[in-house]
């Protein structure tokens, strides 16, 4: 091999090698890289206190995780069409698309009919909403509140209504096994993927990021808040009622404290799966982890015995400190 050739080998391997180092260290500063890391550990310690590392009990949390992953992905979506949007109403729409699903008014065993109507009232909610923040300039967190409380003031007037399990093959399929895992997981994997592609590969997803990260530079470059705003509640408010009609199926029931639980839960999902909580950045993968992170801890909180009151110090722990993680890498700090 003459000298040329050995320089021409060494040139051409060398590269790959620093690409092949450089896509590491990007996976690595991933902002989801640091809930992923702690959801193993998690997983661990189950498994310690446990006396055993069992898989079915990271697919059994996995399911739970993933509709938090899908009510965090809907808040995600609100916060990352700009500064201070938040939706509060989230849990509201939850519980409310629960009891509509469930009260067959369209027609007992009608589930198609059942779930067009369910979507379009989340639909509809998240609507009222922007007109509520961009005709009538009320902020987003005071708009949605008071939104949620009308909402749950029309499932205080239907709840002793009559109301019927799903049941059926909807049911069956959210309780079937699918490689291990449920249905119910297989299914918020696929709406997750559904969203990640909706958010990265058109033009609405595009123009939500340049609206949450300059909301003036959008409007120059031409992108009309008020429709982007509307798409993204209206986005929001049909992945809050069919994380309702997920829950009241596979629970097999309805109850007023269906979505309460996914209120602060949306929030500490997006905040430590590592998304930047001021908009204009979204991820998806990053939000489902941080779910399966919160949900890995109350569980092993469970398994170690803490009570009610130490597991809720516990779990504001870890959003308070992802936050200042958050805070102190963030680049405007810089």
């Amino acid at each position: 091999m003459t000298p040329q050739t050995t320089s021409s080998i060494t040139e051409t391997t060398l590269p790959e090698d620093g690409t092949s180092q450089a896509t590491w260290r990007h996976v690595f500063k991933r902002p989801w890289m640091g809930a992923l890391i702690a959801a193993l550990i998690l997983w661990l310690v189950a498994g310690y206190a446990t006396g055993t590392l069992s898989l079915s009990f990271l697919l059994a949390n996995a399911t739970i995780a993933g509709f938090l992953a899908l009510a965090g992905t809907a808040q995600m979506i609100v916060i990352a069409s700009g500064p201070g949007n938040f939706d509060l109403s989230l849990p509201f729409i939850i519980t409310f698309g629960a009891y509509v699903m469930s009260a067959g008014i369209v027609g007992d065993g009608n589930v198609i009919g059942s779930l067009a109507l369910t979507l379009l009232v989340g639909g509809l909610a998240g609507a009222v909403n922007t007109v509520l923040i961009v005709r009538l300039r009320i902020p987003a967190i005071v708009a949605t509140l008071a939104s949620g409380y009308i909402i749950y003031s029309f499932i205080v007037a239907i709840q002793s209504a009559g109301f019927s399990r799903i049941g059926g093959l909807f049911e069956a399929s959210l309780r079937m096994r699918v490689w291990g895992g449920s249905g119910a997981l297989a299914i918020s994997i696929v709406t997750l993927l559904v969203v990640a592609v909706l958010l990265s590969r058109t033009v609405f997803g595009l123009q939500v990021h340049a609206l949450g990260q300059n909301g003036e530079a959008a409007r120059l470059a031409g992108v009309k808040r008020g429709w982007l705003i509307l798409g993204a509640f209206v986005l929001s408010g049909v992945l809050a009622a069919w994380l309702g009609v997920l829950l009241t199926t596979y629970q097999g029931g309805v109850s007023a404290d269906v979505g309460r639980s996914y209120l602060l839960g949306s929030v500490a999902a997006v905040v430590v799966g590592g998304t930047r909580i001021t908009g204009g950045v979204t991820s998806v993968f990053g939000t489902a982890t941080g779910a399966l992170v919160l949900t890995l801890a109350q569980s092993d909180l469970i398994l170690l015995q803490f009570s009610i009151g130490a597991q809720y110090v516990i779990q504001g722990l870890i959003v308070l400190v992802t936050v200042c993680l958050v805070a102190v890498r963030s680049p405007e700090r810089r």
